[in-house]
């Protein structure tokens, strides 16, 4: 494995063009079903506290046990879903996942028709969500590369890409509009539409996915172990890993609180952090569009080098952010959209490194590896970014923040990685 990638091989010929994956029926229903889903995932995140405020005069306190119980999976339950996903198909997991969503949001409706919600249903809301979240992307990232060809892996995870970091974006913000237009139940109940959407699509995807083979019986933990060794003895995926669990150490403690430099050390309005959120959506659209191109200029390595580092490096504009609001305004905005832009150009290469790296027997449990790692941070993250706070102010945090964002950039850039001149040759499963 290691020989094939062998950083300093010739770049082989340039190859017969894939076939354009916008004539690729199966590819664009699960793409519209993948971005209908996180969009309305994202809404219904932001307007969970919003109904515990608005309906329990929720504390703090509650607020913290809502975020603590929508995170707990990604630490809980990522390694065991990712054995579940490798021994099962990965369109019947998104199935699953999806209709866990339906059942959670649909009780939402139910309980407030009924006038019986309390606060401790929302709790159980939140451990399902989260729940179906790690179940939905881990299967997700496995059940691409049956979807579509190795050569189409780079296009069809620029789409993906997009769609997620638009949909983080712009979920949060159409959730807080809605919910001064209705009520937050009524708004949760009628998230309900999003995976009734996704799973019609899911039942419209024609390919047959092959199952997995049945081999003998083996001990889940066994198997969690295998992965385990597989990312610690792989030279890139093990850098990778760091980097992004550092990167999101920082990435939640500067996303706690952020609002509260916007609103308060800058004192802008709640309309123009939404607009500031607004530039990173089309920032990530832009990267999403521009990260097979920079990937064939640049090769792989030094695409997710530059992609990743540029993200990073950026971060040091926000706590230097001051002046009229104008001046402020401008500073973020470019910020966020430079942010954007880089951000997805790594994260869809990463994405298509991985799939091609691991091998397809066991990417679920790889992947769920990985992103116990990687996701296990934010929750971790988020109480730094309170604690720092409330402690050393908003704007000295927010240098914290960029310290750490600046050493995962330099991570990066000195790992393996940023070497790699040429994709890895398909794994033996």
């Amino acid at each position: 494995m290691l020989t094939s990638r062998d950083s300093g091989a010739k770049t082989p010929p340039a190859a017969e063009a894939p076939p354009s994956l916008w004539r690729h029926r199966d590819f664009l229903l699960y793409w519209f079903g993948q971005t209908v889903s996180r969009g309305g995932t994202q809404v219904a995140e932001l307007v969970l506290p919003l109904a515990a405020i608005y309906l329990f005069e929720a504390s703090a306190g509650q607020l913290g046990v809502i975020n603590a119980i929508a995170f707990a999976p990604y630490l809980l339950v990522t390694l065991l879903a990712g054995v579940w996903i490798d021994r099962s198909t990965k369109r019947g997991i998104l199935a699953v996942a999806e209709l866990g969503r339906i059942v959670a949001l649909g009780s939402v409706a139910a309980l407030t028709l009924a006038d019986g919600l309390e606060l401790y249903h929302l709790y159980l809301v939140a451990a399902v969500m989260g729940v179906c979240a790690v179940l939905f992307d881990v299967s997700g990232t496995a059940y691409l590369p049956s979807l579509i060809e190795r050569d189409q892996l780079l296009d069809g995870n620029s789409r993906l890409q997009g769609s997620i970091v638009v949909t983080q974006a712009g979920g949060p913000a159409l959730g807080g509009v809605l919910v001064h237009l209705a009520s937050a139940p009524a708004i949760l109940a009628a998230s309900v539409i999003s995976p009734i959407a996704s799973l019609a699509a899911l039942f419209g995807i024609r390919h047959r996915e092959r199952p997995p083979e049945r081999p003998e019986r083996r001990d889940t933990f066994a198997e969690i172990g295998e992965s385990l060794r597989f990312i610690a003895r792989d030279r890139y995926l093990r850098f990778l890993v760091v980097r992004s669990g550092v990167n999101n150490l920082f990435f939640m403690a500067r996303t706690t609180i952020l609002p509260l430099f916007v609103l308060d050390v800058l004192g802008m309005s709640s309309a123009l952090l939404g607009l500031v959120l607004a530039a990173g959506a089309v920032g990530a659209l832009t990267g999403a569009a521009l990260a097979k191109r920079t990937a064939l200029r640049l090769g792989p390595g030094r695409v997710i080098a530059f992609g990743y580092g540029g993200a990073s490096l950026v971060q040091i504009v926000l706590p230097l952010t001051m002046g009229p609001t104008p001046l402020a305004l401008a500073m973020l905005l470019t910020m966020f959209f430079v942010s954007g832009t880089l951000m997805t150009i790594g994260n869809t290469n990463v994405a298509t490194f991985q799939q091609m790296v691991i091998p397809r027997r066991k990417i679920g449990r790889v992947v769920a590896g990985m992103r116990t790692v990687t996701w296990g941070a934010m929750p971790l993250g988020a109480l730094l970014g309170g604690w720092l706070g409330s402690t050393v102010g908003i704007r000295e945090t927010l240098f914290v923040t960029a310290t750490g964002f600046c050493l995962s950039a330099l991570w990066i850039a000195l790992s393996p990685i940023a070497k790699l001149r040429t994709m890895p040759e398909p794994p033996e499963d």
